[in-house]
């Protein structure tokens, strides 16, 4: 389980132009290449309490989507390899059947359902366009951090700790990753505490890096299982799991674009290959991501606290196949991005 970072009490609505990047679904990061499209100015934004959207049906004609249709509250848009669907009063959507997280709910205005300005820029956009990534994003190392450690033990499963499942996995997906020719370097590879910033020093001094940290979940429901990939929310978004929108840029937030897709990556391949429950990807400001300076996820294997889920985690073959899972995301990853 992460460590909560606190939030900012200070509202901010970004403008509707940012910097985006491409699109990686299943995990088999299939490059949905869009035929040249609008710019910023053919966004029609309105203003609905205090907050910038745009429609369903800008966002149909700017992404030139081949169907668009409305069937109640809820909203398909169809392109031959995407599928994207919205609903109204959600504030979660889907793209190819994974689960994204937004920031703020799709809201109604008259006949039209519509989509932030932030989650726009900030998701649906990266998701979507991939012909807007700037350059190619070249790595040949993986930091692995196994959250928690010693006396930091995480969350107390049914049949064990956190923090021994997440170092066991690290150490699985350190020679998974080996094994396809990339090169790794763990934040702990024994039983040792580690601080958040120390776990971010680590990460920063390496180039041509990016960096995932491994966790398992736990909740006060007995029922609660799944599993959910974190990218670090970007300015001007709230958390997935509440607060109010944070105003200030944190080191993290400068590579918005690149978080979202490995989390993309990562997230769905998993889903795809294992089939757990999808409880999406979301946003969040964990202290292990803020000061990142390279792309960065907090990937949530499951819960410890779910009598079912618990005893799979406690499998060795489990864990080695969900980490054989996460080593193949990420080498598909780097291919990708390095083309672009």
């Amino acid at each position: 389980m992460r460590p909560l970072a606190p939030l900012s009490q200070h509202p901010h609505t970004p403008k509707a132009t940012f910097p985006v990047g491409f699109f990686l679904v299943l995990g088999l990061i299939l490059l949905l290449f869009l035929p040249t499209i609008g710019q910023s100015k053919d966004w029609e934004v309105y203003r609905l309490g205090g907050r910038d959207y745009v429609s369903d049906e800008n966002v149909a004609r700017f992404y030139q989507f081949q169907r668009f249709a409305k069937e109640d509250s809820n909203r398909i848009f169809k392109h031959p390899s995407l599928v994207m669907t919205w609903r109204i009063g959600s504030q979660s959507i889907y793209v190819n059947n994974i689960k994204f997280n937004l920031s703020f709910p799709v809201v109604s205005n008259g006949d039209k359902a519509m989509i932030s300005t932030v989650d726009l820029a900030k998701l649906v956009d990266p998701v979507v366009r991939p012909s807007y990534i700037k350059k190619p994003i070249k790595f040949d190392t993986v930091v692995i951090d196994a959250g928690h450690g010693a006396h930091d033990s995480g969350a107390k499963g049914v049949y064990g700790y956190e923090k021994n499942y997440a170092l066991d996995m690290a150490l699985r997906l350190e020679k998974a990753l080996q094994q396809r020719g990339l090169k790794t370097l763990l934040t702990r590879r024994t039983d040792t505490f580690l601080t958040l910033s120390q776990r971010v020093a680590i990460a920063n001094k390496q180039k041509d890096a990016i960096f995932i940290s491994l966790h398992f979940n736990s909740s006060g429901s007995r029922d609660a299982n799944g599993i959910e990939t974190y990218a670090l929310a970007p300015q001007g978004t709230r958390s997935t799991n509440g607060g109010s929108p944070w105003n200030s840029m944190l080191s993290g937030n400068v590579r918005d674009a690149e978080n979202i897709a490995l989390a993309t990556a990562v997230h769905a391949h998993v889903v795809h290959e294992l089939r757990p429950v999808d409880r999406g990807i979301k946003r969040a400001r964990f202290n292990v991501l803020r000061g990142i300076n390279k792309p960065a996820i907090l990937f949530e294997g499951g819960f410890v606290t779910n009598k079912n889920e618990g005893r799979l985690i406690h499998d060795p073959d489990h864990r080695q196949k969900m980490a054989e899972s996460i080593a193949a995301a990420i080498v598909k990853f780097r291919t990708a991005v390095a083309k672009r």
